[in-house]
């Protein structure tokens, strides 16, 4: 049973999506609306998520949101600090927005906040991650903090893998959570083509829509080393999310680390 297995292993969730309370169950339904889904949970709020991954033993969370314009950010980013100072469960990740005036220096004053890297979303925020104007981004953060980055959609080429491979060949120092297996709809693209010793990935998103088996495909052609836990709250539901990952023919040892010795360990290194 889910109950007893989740007992037995130290779960962090590395990918989930917090707003304040007054706009939180708008972004639910924006995120639903987005996708073509209903959202799992009704309100994307930080309480809502504490209460439902503590329900499965979750012992922390990498929380952050998306900046839908560029005016946004420096708001999002007191936001997600504020909660981190509040909820010690909490890993924080920045907004930018590809539009920032200043992206060196917010990437400075997100530092200064204690957040540990950013968050772009290349669809909802509708830039291709190889336009060369989200460059200075790059040049800020290579080195500094690691981005986690949505990838893979059918409905467009924002995101694809080439893309990232691109930029990961002119930023070599940067490092890049390749989130939902490295591409969503796109993993075998993922799998030729985002090799690198600096990139990472998450479970996020996957689980519901692959086959068992061609999700253990993925992890392990990506590297289960390389791979974190993610729910991506409030889209799916966590209780479903972890059953689904403990279906997965893997290891109690693959299993330790993509739950959360994977992406602890990636934090140290910022």
């Amino acid at each position: 049973m889910l109950s007893e297995l989740v007992r037995e292993y130290e779960i962090f969730d590395a990918h989930t999506h917090i707003y304040p309370d007054k706009i939180a169950a708008k972004a639910s339904e924006s995120i639903g609306n987005f996708y073509g889904m209903t959202a799992r949970y009704s309100e994307g709020s930080a309480e809502k998520l504490l209460s439902a991954g503590g329900e499965y033993n979750i012992r922390g969370y990498m929380v952050c949101s998306v900046a839908t314009v560029p005016g946004q950010v420096p708001s999002i980013n007191a936001f997600i600090a504020s909660q981190c100072g509040e909820r010690p469960e909490f890993v924080g990740f920045g907004a930018l927005h590809p539009a920032t005036p200043d992206p060196g220096g917010e990437i400075a004053r997100i530092r200064e906040l204690g957040l540990r890297g950013l968050k772009l979303h290349p669809d909802f925020q509708r830039f291709h991650i190889d336009d060369r104007a989200v460059y200075p981004i790059y040049e800020a953060a290579q080195g500094t903090l690691p981005i986690l980055l949505h990838m893979g959609d059918a409905r467009t080429d924002y995101s694809r893998p080439r893309r990232l491979k691109t930029v990961l060949e002119d930023f070599p120092r940067l490092t890049v959570v390749a989130a939902h297996l490295g591409g969503w709809e796109v993993w075998d693209d993922a799998k030729e083509l985002l090799r690198h010793d600096n990139v990472f990935f998450d479970t996020s998103s996957v689980l519901p829509v692959l086959p068992e088996e061609r999700a253990t495909e993925q992890i392990l052609s990506l590297g289960a080393e390389k791979c974190f836990f993610g729910t991506d709250y409030p889209a799916w539901d966590i209780g479903a999310e972890l059953t689904l990952f403990f279906r997965l023919n893997l290891t109690r040892r693959q299993r330790e680390m993509i739950l959360s010795e994977n992406f602890l360990t990636f934090l140290n290194h910022f």
